[in-house]
């Protein structure tokens, strides 16, 4: 047996009396509770201990004190794509997959075509707008005779060969087709839309036969995540296709107690850690604090919006985020070393009179080099044991003697 291990068992011989004296009624005595249990015996909440004993077992107190605070809060978080910077690519048409030029993990640029669909829409588009430009053709030599009527009606009214009923119906061919070619106009200015907004772009020139695809194109650049077709399949107007999202910056989500929403405001800088990179650090900003309180958890989420870097960060990445404090508080804090726990709930020990101690339930918050917060449970001025407080609990958690 080592040096070390026989004093660790010689100190334990040392205390183990001093509990059990605690616990049978030597030196220290449990109270119960001042209000009687209507269930049963009341179990004991306090203990006394006379100053002898509290030396001998190494019990020491300290003061709940009142400090400033400006400690971040820090909350677990995941990894999410910046929406802003994702696209959810799907299709414009019914009709088929034609061709699909990607795979997961492809890094594409701006306007890249990721996808061919062939549809029945395209020819009608194509026929569409063939038509109109015949029908302008035709409207345009209606107009050019109309218009050289008039000129001539013109002329042999001023000879007096002819009424001038027949030159007011020779302008108002010309008006008739006038509009009749502003109507052609129109209608090819349609078919080149459409066929616009299915990416391709009309020419008079045009050959049908080789612009009968539909593109889909990236709107930005970024890195495929998930490829949703295949080659062949059918699709229909909003099929998704394909996602797409940038990943030089991403956003993380992590979610708050609902007590704790009043020391976060959006624009606050926030650090996030991530274990597959220990030691490094990732700066980013909350961007949004939740206006809804989930019913369940009763937690708020927290969005923050960070660059990222080698796109170290991945999206469904858990990591740990802190949010830097907005302005100094004034907390309430005793030595950590005074917290037990006793029936699953957090309690500490006060000092009741000269030599008694008071089991308390506490709610705890941040802690700080040593230092518990104590958000509910204890004042200002409250002694608590700090040194010794686990054998207080021993002592209040033996069970009773027998005989008593």
């Amino acid at each position: 047996m080592t040096s070390t291990s026989r004093r660790a068992l010689t100190a334990l011989a040392a205390v183990a009396p001093l509990v059990a004296t605690l616990a049978c009624g030597g030196g220290a005595t449990p109270a119960a509770d001042p209000a009687p249990d209507t269930a049963g015996t009341a179990a004991p909440s306090s203990v006394r201990v006379d100053a002898t004993d509290a030396a001998a077992a190494g019990i020491e107190t300290a003061t709940a004190t009142t400090v400033e605070r400006a400690d971040p809060l820090d909350a677990a978080g995941r990894v999410t794509f910046d929406e802003r910077r994702t696209a959810r690519l799907g299709s414009l048409v019914e009709g088929v997959v034609h061709e699909i030029n990607v795979q997961p993990g492809d890094n594409l640029a701006r306007g890249a075509i990721v996808v061919q669909l062939h549809s029945h829409v395209v020819h009608d588009a194509w026929a569409l707008y063939f038509k109109a430009l015949a029908e302008r053709q035709r409207a345009e030599t209606e107009l050019t005779y109309a218009k050289t009527s008039e000129s001539r009606a013109a002329a042999l009214v001023a000879d007096k060969a002819l009424s001038p009923q027949e030159l007011e119906r020779a302008r108002a061919d010309v008006n008739a087709a006038t509009q009749a070619v502003a109507a052609v106009k129109a209608e090819i200015t349609r078919a080149e839309q459409e066929l616009a907004h299915y990416g391709i772009t009309a020419r008079p020139d045009a050959n049908p036969l080789e612009h009968e695809d539909v593109p889909v194109t990236t709107p930005f650049g970024g890195t495929v995540i998930e490829r949703l077709a295949t080659e062949g399949s059918a699709v229909t107007p909003g099929t998704p296709l394909l996602v797409i999202s940038d990943l030089s910056r991403v956003w993380v989500t992590a979610e708050i107690d609902e007590a704790l929403v009043g020391r976060v405001v959006t624009g606050r800088p926030v650090t996030v850690k991530a274990a597959a990179y220990p030691g490094e650090s990732f700066p980013g900003t909350l961007a949004a604090v939740g206006d809804v309180v989930d019913p369940d958890t009763r937690r708020v989420t927290l969005r923050i919006e960070l660059a990222n870097p080698g796109r170290k960060l991945k999206p469904q990445m858990l990591v740990t985020v802190s949010v830097a404090a907005t302005a100094p508080r004034t907390v309430l804090v005793v030595p950590a070393r005074a917290l037990q726990t006793m029936d699953g709930e957090t309690v500490v020990f006060v000092r009741s009179g000269a030599d008694q101690f008071a089991r308390r339930a506490v709610t705890t918050g941040a802690t700080v080099n040593g230092a518990v917060e104590i958000v509910r449970g204890l004042s200002a001025g409250d002694v608590v044991a700090t040194s010794g407080a686990f054998l207080l609990k021993s002592a209040l958690a033996a069970p009773a003697p027998e005989g008593e």
